[in-house]
């Protein structure tokens, strides 16, 4: 099975394709480049390194959210167009849980870290039971100062929002706070399409079912000053 996993709900939009459960190919965009008129350039050359058509692939995954608005738009729309075309269909995997699964079982919960802008991260925890990536808490949009209240036990911590958040969290959690050597060798979109073919085998059809859908976490800044003006 052919999986074909894209992520532009991060800062650095990644493409990969899957063949069964081994990466065939994949490739990521640097934010300083604009990535809205690249995501399908960058799936073309996805496609043809590893020599394969578009209609090959039997199931397109993206990361729904939490993330970039415009870019979960981006992504969202571009797979959506893909499967309309070859009638495959379309898995939405969450971000956070696929920037934690780049993330190997270290025995320690695991903490993806996203800039959610405003002041605020995006994340949640997770942790490996049994060999699997479980969810132990739902996704939060939630300022620094506040989330480090939820940090109980020592936690690996990986993600784009490190960069902006991570000194500060390391300073105020201490030996709470950890980070993990192989974090970083799994694009996202790898990351997301091994998960889609994981649901995919455990479920089968069933995994397909579910109408996927945009997760933004939290209201826009436009729909933000509309009710504001309109209270």
């Amino acid at each position: 099975m052919r999986v074909l996993g894209l992520d532009t709900a991060t800062p650095q939009s990644s493409v990969a394709l899957l063949d069964d459960h081994s990466i065939s190919k994949e490739t990521v965009l640097d934010p300083p480049s604009p990535y809205s008129n690249r995501v399908l350039a960058m799936v073309d050359g996805v496609l043809s390194a590893a020599g394969v058509g578009l209609d090959s692939v039997d199931l397109f995954t993206v990361t729904r959210g939490p993330g970039s608005f415009t870019g979960l738009r981006v992504g969202m729309s571009l797979l959506e167009g893909m499967a309309m075309v070859t009638g495959k269909p379309v898995m939405g995997v969450d971000t956070l849980e696929a920037v934690a699964a780049t993330v190997t079982d270290t025995g320690k919960p695991i903490c993806p870290v996203l800039d959610a802008r405003k002041k605020e991260i995006y994340t949640a925890f997770f942790r490996y039971e049994a060999g699997r990536l479980q969810r132990v808490s739902p996704d939060l949009a939630i300022e620094p100062e506040r989330f480090i209240e939820h940090v109980q036990e020592p936690t690996v911590f990986v993600g784009f929002g490190l960069t902006e958040y991570g000194d500060f969290l390391a300073e105020r959690l201490g030996p709470l706070f950890l980070t993990s050597p192989e974090a970083g060798g799994l694009t996202v979109a790898a990351s997301a399409a091994r998960l889609a073919w994981g649901r995919l085998n455990d479920a089968g059809p069933d995994a397909l079912k579910k109408q996927e859908s945009i997760h933004y976490l939290r209201k826009s800044e436009a729909e933000i000053n509309y009710l504001k003006k309109h209270q």
